[in-house]
């Protein structure tokens, strides 16, 4: 069987054990598929450097070494083989080891528990998922702290806003803006690498201000229509050291003529606090003003259950990467459940991020989870994108 461009389709099966190897062989010569084999990391590491291979079969286990250790040596392989992980090792351990050959930019198929069951290993390798989309480059040239501080005088940065909706009824009942920063000759600049420039030279206050303003003046905009439709704007922790962010944001609130419950503050969980006393101040005085509070990537810091504790939030939001491989990942699931449930338990609105399909809302919907928000509802869009959006949406769940 050719690739399509004249050339034989190659497998490579690295497995310590003869006849594991002989009946991977003898399982993908129904598909075409040449192959070679390998018994140790050595034999694997050559053959991948000297070899382009279609797809790998991989054993976990090879004897005392680690078959996961080959995970950057098939990165580095020529082509774009489809990985396979065999092992007689427990679920959970075939279930992390796709997670982390997908974080190294690998095409996974998916884990067999041995002996392999041909059929099984054929339908994988006739899957085929798609490379990984490469992660975007940043802009030719790298902007500077002085670059962002102009921008930030000439009122370039602003937000996209991504919704937020019920999954009980499909009603939107909030947004978050997310900070965009778009230069003079249209160039984008991703967040991740402006907002660190921000905090690391004094310019975060004027940022955080700056998508506050932008985003409570279109909440402003569209609260006529969608009178319980809130923003949520995420608060860098430095800037939870200033003890007058309370005053601040009520100012603004009445500046865009909104109530504070059109607000809410959301605080990344993972984010390290400078000074957790005035934070658990400031943080608790918005509360008193209205302001709702959520804990945004919950579950991917050091500190959540205690965090909780001590911080009055009124809303949970599930990170995600447990959100977005619940209905593929038996062991997501059951943290994305738990922690719904305990959310519930403690009376917060819990809302899960990275929700990409109508099964993952199902799920979500069927285990009591309050709001959903990802791509299956809408993307990160501008406002005059988002107006059309919630108009259209009205229209539908009407």
């Amino acid at each position: 069987m050719e690739d399509g461009t004249g050339q034989m389709r190659r497998l490579l099966v690295v497995d310590d054990e003869r006849i594991q190897r002989l009946i991977v062989a003898r399982a993908v010569e129904t598909l075409g598929f040449t192959t070679d084999a390998a018994a140790t990391l050595q034999e694997a590491a050559a053959l991948l450097g000297s070899q382009r291979y279609d797809a790998v079969v991989l054993d976990l286990s090879l004897g005392e070494a680690e078959g996961i250790s080959l995970l950057q040596a098939l990165r580095d392989s020529a082509g774009d083989p489809l990985v396979i992980f065999i092992s007689r090792l427990d679920s959970r351990v075939r279930a992390a080891s796709t997670r982390l050959a997908a974080a190294f930019g690998l095409r996974v198929a998916g884990a067999l528990e041995k002996p392999v069951a041909p059929g099984t290993l054929r339908a994988l390798l006739r899957s085929e998922p798609p490379s990984l989309p490469s992660r975007p480059r940043p802009a030719a040239s790298a902007p500077t702290a002085e670059d962002l501080a102009g921008a930030l005088a000439r009122g370039e940065l602003g937000a996209e806003f991504q919704p937020k909706v019920a999954l009980p009824d499909g009603r939107i009942v909030g947004v978050e803006a997310l900070a965009r920063w778009r230069r003079a000759d249209s160039t984008v600049i991703p967040p991740d690498l402006f907002i660190p420039i921000a905090e690391q030279n004094g310019l975060i206050e004027a940022l955080t201000a700056q998508i506050l303003q932008y985003a409570l003046a279109a909440c402003r905009r569209w609260r006529p229509g969608h009178p319980t439709c809130s923003v949520a704007v995420n608060i860098s922790p430095l800037v939870l050291t200033n003890a007058n962010l309370p005053e601040y944001i009520d100012h603004l609130l009445q500046e865009a003529h909104l109530g504070p419950g059109a607000l809410v503050a959301e605080i990344t969980e993972s984010s390290v606090i400078a000074n957790p006393l005035v934070a658990a101040e400031v943080l608790t005085r918005l509360r008193i003003k209205g302001v709702s509070l959520s804990i945004d990537d919950f579950g991917t810091g050091h500190s959540s259950l205690l965090t909780l504790l001590r911080l009055p939030f009124s809303e949970l939001k599930i990170d995600r990467s447990f959100v977005s491989h619940c209905d593929t990942d038996p062991e997501a699931w059951k943290i994305v459940r738990a922690t719904i449930s305990m959310a519930r338990e403690l009376g917060l609105t819990v809302v899960a991020e990275g929700v990409e399909t109508e099964e993952v809302a199902a799920r979500l919907r069927t285990a009591g989870c309050d709001i959903g928000q990802g791509w299956h509802f809408g993307r990160p869009m501008p406002e005059d994108g988002l107006l059309e959006w919630m108009a259209a949406r009205l229209v539908a769940v009407a």
